[in-house]
């Protein structure tokens, strides 16, 4: 792996941040592979194809937390710019063509071993990777399984904003958050509340214009922030 800086945290210190490439498959599947069979629900976390893997290690952006030289957190950037069009694609249609971008780069695979979790790593990562999109004038996606309320606080505490929900494979509905490139917005009014379980109410709102910018208990706040932003 290659050595980018040292991490600082009060709970573990002596962590490194490095990024991961081909070489390192092994060592990252492995991780992957072993905290996703952990979680109490599977579906949180959506694995990698090997292509897919491969493809993230060998031209995207594949950060790593080292505690001792074992890997306790990841995170990363796809830089694939099909999927980037396809990511685009869903996020118009999700927002009703109001959100036209046109590739919105998938920021996948942020996962924090349970021994060190509540660390502020999955903040952290995303801080990392929300620096190397800005220097690189991309916008970004999270695509995260419905009820993973954990991951989705952490995408709406770096200000993404939840712009479509979609079911592209039976049994695995996920809400895709977007960050697009230099655009700011301060905190905005609650135009409303919706629970993360009412679809047919989600995608109406964001049909409307509104996008989800917080997390309210088992609800969702909505706001028209791309027009007051």
């Amino acid at each position: 792996m290659r050595y980018i800086c040292d991490v600082e945290n009060k709970k573990f210190p002596g962590m490194r941040l490095c990024r991961a490439e081909l070489s390192d498959y092994g060592k990252v599947f492995a991780f992957l592979d072993g905290c996703r069979n952990a979680l109490e629900t599977i579906e949180f976390f959506y694995p990698y194809t090997r292509e897919e893997l491969e493809n993230v290690l060998e031209n995207g952006y594949f950060l790593c937390v080292l505690d001792k030289d074992e890997i306790v957190a990841t995170f990363a950037v796809d830089t694939d710019e099909e999927y980037a069009k396809i990511l685009a694609e869903v996020i118009r249609k999700g927002t009703g063509g109001r959100e036209n971008v046109e590739r919105a780069y998938e920021a996948s695979g942020l996962m924090v071993r349970e021994d060190h979790r509540g660390a502020g790593l999955a903040s952290y990562l995303m801080s990392k990777v929300t620096e190397y999109a800005d220097e690189r004038g991309i916008d970004l996606c999270g695509v995260v399984f419905y009820l993973n309320k954990a991951s989705i606080s952490t995408f709406f505490g770096k200000k993404f904003l939840l712009s479509a929900i979609f079911e592209p494979i039976p049994g695995y509905k996920f809400v895709y958050l977007l960050k697009k490139f230099n655009f700011h917005y301060s905190k905005p009014e609650i135009y409303d509340r919706i629970k993360i379980t009412e679809h047919e109410a989600l995608n109406s709102a964001l049909q409307k214009g509104f996008q989800g910018f917080a997390l309210d208990g088992d609800a969702l706040c909505f706001s028209e922030i791309g027009r007051k932003a």
